[in-house]
């Protein structure tokens, strides 16, 4: 590699989120900023106020070749994303979220040390969630796509100003379950139809969301494909019982649990009190009102750092169809 191309790769642009974690991923961006200069990279550091700021930015550096590292979360990283999806980009990523779900599924290291070197290293692509509404209108997610009970939860913890932390997720959990929804479901996976009611849908990229919640543990970024998870009709009583055993996903082979996998998938959800107003929601964030088209783009994002597809988490693994 000549000098100039080393210098390229020293170009570093750094977008930290510093809303965070409460706050707590500034600090941690600029411990990082000290971090990469130390280790002989050119660093422009950006704290995006906004999202239009965020794609912004993220444009920009694309289109000068510019390395991508974020420090934040999850719905961070969704930003992040938009604007470097299916491009020779490459994104580091160092969390700094409540549950860095996606730095969990691709098995990065999140001790910061480990973090900013890996978010320097090689990179390797790995797949990503692709959503078309009946519009066209594009969007991209990184972990999992939900819709029904789960974006209940969520939309209901975003909206709730106390607790904070996790304890929100916890609260909004126990409200959505005393007035538990269910759901006509409307979908085709790679041509085959699936109906009847259910509680919620879950459709993966990687193994986890909500903080560690393993819904698909057989879920992989590098597979080519997508687990659904299907949560059928059931008690809200036995949906609370199910729920913890899901971050070591040991909700699999519940009578209420189906799991299959697919490449594409048509998606639409009806709430049985006669309302259709359903949105789907991707890393926490709202991407769009169904019904969606929703496909795996199989290496459609280089990160850094990301050990070789046989290690990452999800590839090999039994799925039950």
């Amino acid at each position: 590699m000549d000098h100039a191309a080393q210098e390229s790769d020293k170009q570093i642009i750094l977008l930290t989120n510093s809303a965070a974690n409460r706050g707590h991923a500034e600090a941690k961006g600029h411990l990082v900023e000290d971090m990469l200069t130390s280790l002989g990279h050119c660093v422009e550091h950006r704290l995006p106020p906004d999202i239009e700021s965020t794609y912004k930015a993220v444009h920009d550096a694309v289109a000068r070749g510019q390395h991508i590292i974020a420090v934040g979360g999850d719905g961070f990283i969704h930003h992040v994303v938009q604007g470097c999806a299916e491009t020779p980009a490459t994104v580091g990523l160092i969390p700094a979220g409540t549950g860095n779900d996606f730095v969990l599924g691709l098995d990065l290291p999140r001790e910061l040390e480990d973090a900013v070197r890996a978010a320097v290293g090689p990179a390797r692509p790995v797949d990503l969630l692709r959503f078309e509404q009946p519009t066209g209108e594009i969007r991209y997610g990184v972990t999992i796509a939900t819709a029904g009970f789960s974006a209940a939860v969520n939309v209901r913890a975003d909206n709730m100003a106390w607790p904070r932390g996790s304890s929100r997720y916890t609260l909004a959990t126990l409200v959505e379950l005393l007035r538990l929804q269910r759901y006509e479901l409307q979908m085709v996976v790679d041509g085959q139809a699936v109906g009847g009611p259910c509680l919620m849908v879950a459709i993966a990229n990687t193994r986890a969301f909500g903080g560690g919640m393993q819904i698909a543990p057989a879920a992989g970024p590098t597979t080519g494909h997508l687990d659904i998870v299907v949560i059928r009709d059931t008690s809200p009583f036995n949906l609370l019982r199910m729920l913890p055993k899901t971050f070591k996903g040991g909700h699999i082979g519940h009578p209420a649990v189906e799991i299959r996998t697919g490449q594409a998938i048509q998606l639409q959800l009806l709430c049985n009190d006669g309302s259709n107003s359903m949105n789907l929601r991707s890393d926490g964030e709202d991407v769009g009102s169904l019904p969606q088209t929703v496909t795996v783009v199989p290496g459609g994002l280089r990160v850094a750092g990301v050990s070789p597809p046989s290690t990452v988490a999800g590839e090999g693994r039994e799925r039950t169809e």
